[in-house]
């Protein structure tokens, strides 16, 4: 009984965090490399002119930044949700086992934050 209580406790933080780190990537939105990718790899697969590569580059560019912008309008929902996810993890949890979570908590926070003010 006390491993499944252990596997189905563990299984739920593994969870919890990795759609944090999901919901996480979504909202940061892509990268410049990513975007270079995209580039790379329809040249490679159409042959693109110097041309075509900047205008590639510019339509790329533009989908990216509306696309971010749609995330941020969605970010106070996807924060309410990340939070009700947390209380219910936490709702689990023993209090020795509570304070590592809030520990855990306030690490991915502060990441966030730092990956938020590094943009």
């Amino acid at each position: 009984m006390v491993v499944f209580v252990l596997g189905a406790l563990a299984g739920a933080l593994v969870t919890n965090m990795v759609h944090q780190q999901r919901v996480e990537s979504l909202i940061k939105g892509e990268t410049k490399s990513t975007r270079e990718f995209i580039v790379r790899r329809l040249n490679l697969e159409l042959h693109l002119d110097a041309a075509q590569q900047e205008q590639l580059r510019a339509i790329v560019q533009e989908t990216h930044d509306e696309i971010k912008n749609l995330r941020r309008q969605f970010r106070p929902q996807t924060e309410e949700i990340l939070a009700r996810s947390q209380e219910k993890v936490r709702a689990i949890l023993r209090p020795d086992q509570r304070e590592k979570y809030e520990k855990i908590v306030a690490e991915r926070r502060k990441k966030r934050e730092n990956g938020e003010n590094s943009r």
